[in-house]
């Protein structure tokens, strides 16, 4: 079982990225990620194998750390809440420029 830091990184990357799955896939990564459910839960709601639950969590994250890695939509995301934090400093505009850049 991921650490709840793990569990917060899954569950935020997933606002950015859950359309991107299967309607099953989406759900049995909201139970898992933003609901808490075990395993074992998601199992017996969907009447599937805990193998089945622990393979798709697992090959979903693989899948969603790709996605960050070459969209890095939860990472922008980040630094533009950091400068939205600094907004009253000058030179906003520009860094906010710099975060979109490619």
């Amino acid at each position: 079982m991921p650490n709840s830091k793990q569990m917060i990184k899954y569950g935020e990357l997933l606002t950015y990225y859950l359309s991107l799955f299967t309607k099953k896939q989406q759900s049995y990564l909201v139970d898992y990620f933003l609901y808490d459910l075990s395993l074992q839960e998601i199992a017996n709601k969907y009447q599937v194998t805990v193998m089945a639950i622990s393979d798709s969590i697992n090959r979903s994250k693989k899948v969603l750390d790709e996605y960050e890695k070459k969209l890095c939509l939860y990472q922008k995301a980040c630094q533009r809440r950091k400068v939205y934090n600094e907004i009253r400093q000058s030179s906003v505009k520009q860094k906010l420029m710099e975060i979109d850049e490619f």
